[in-house]
């Protein structure tokens, strides 16, 4: 995926490298190439000078134009659209640095008139100097590219383990002790006083928990399972504390996906960490429109919060892998809103 270019310059590592590719670059040109380097020590200077310079704005030109590249095209995303850019900057590049080089030597070391500089200009130094500019971008961007592979290797661990916590929370969440003991009172009341709606709240109760064991190990599920879901969820949450909580639940014909139990976390967050109360009912629409789920809750902050705070942020983690659709969340101290990008699977 494109990213916003930003090449951060460590300056001391910038200049010992810069000082290890001048001494490199003018002294391998100066030894192997360079016969007048050996008649005198004047041309030997000259030459391990230039070549110095020449080696750093190869490489470092080189560095830069990976950098940017990365910044815009990865390998692992775009292959074929990197390599034919790839090779269009090191050819033009190289033709520019060469030429430029070659007439600032001829102009300050022959002292030709720059007009004559122009005239002893010829491609012959290119086609070697190209070889060794390759040399050193396939070094280049062959390290970009496995650095990148290693990230994409590092980010799917990285995943697995979101993954792995996210889902055993969610479970957790719903077969913990609390959650069903607080589910058994609220059952033991409804078989007094109403046994139809008890009867109701045990099937609902077992299609929440095949629901959790069914989708904990799935990336995204469909929107009307997670909905269909929710409303289960949701019938459970208002036996629990009646009027006292008051959840809508509205979609607007939307299709797509969502990570499983997405709802559900952000629902079950507002109830761990606001009072539910006669005196202070708690208030969460859940809203599905404009290609999001706005999921929007009353705030009133409990002292004693019985809760990890890894839900959210979880969730945040997921969609960072799934998918380049940002999580919005806001917070204006009354309300508390969290708007979930809604997914769709390419076909």
């Amino acid at each position: 995926m494109s990213k916003v270019f930003s090449y951060e310059i460590n300056w001391k590592r910038q200049l010992l490298e810069s000082v290890a590719i001048f001494i490199f670059g003018g002294f391998f040109i100066s030894v192997i190439w360079c016969t007048r380097c050996w008649e005198s020590l004047y041309w030997f200077v000259i030459n391990f000078t230039y070549s110095g310079f020449f080696w750093i704005f190869l490489w470092k030109g080189s560095e830069s134009i990976v950098a940017l590249l990365d910044a815009v095209y990865t390998w692992l995303e775009h292959p074929f659209r990197r390599f034919i850019l790839s090779a269009g900057f090191i050819v033009v590049y190289t033709t520019i640095v060469v030429f430029l080089m070659d007439l600032v030597y001829d102009v300050f070391v022959f002292g030709l008139p720059i007009s004559e500089a122009f005239e002893e200009l010829n491609g012959a130094p290119l086609i070697s100097t190209i070889f060794i500019t390759l040399g050193i971008n396939a070094f280049m961007h062959g390290r970009a590219f496995l650095l990148e592979w290693r990230q994409l290797s590092v980010d799917m661990e990285k995943l697995k383990t979101e993954q792995v916590s996210t889902q055993y929370q969610s479970l957790k969440n719903q077969v913990n002790p609390h959650f069903l003991f607080n589910s058994l009172n609220a059952l033991t009341s409804l078989v007094y006083d109403d046994q139809d709606k008890a009867v109701e709240f045990i099937r609902k109760l077992s299609q929440v928990y095949r629901y959790v064991l069914d989708k904990k190990d799935e990336e995204l599920v469909p929107l009307e399972d997670e909905i269909s879901f929710m409303k289960n969820f949701i019938f459970l949450q208002k036996i629990r504390f009646g009027d006292n909580l008051k959840i809508t639940l509205s979609n607007n014909s939307e299709d797509g996906s969502l990570p499983p139990l997405a709802l559900q976390i952000l629902v079950e967050n507002a109830i761990k960490h606001n009072v539910v109360s006669e005196k202070h009912p708690l208030i969460i629409d859940v809203k599905i429109s404009d290609g999001y789920c706005h999921v929007e809750n009353t705030i009133k902050e409990k002292l004693d919060k019985d809760s990890t705070g890894i839900g959210l942020s979880n969730l945040i983690a997921r969609y960072q892998y799934l998918s380049k659709k940002e999580i919005r969340v806001e917070n204006d101290g009354n309300r508390f809103l969290v708007k979930l990008p809604i997914l769709h699977l390419e076909k």
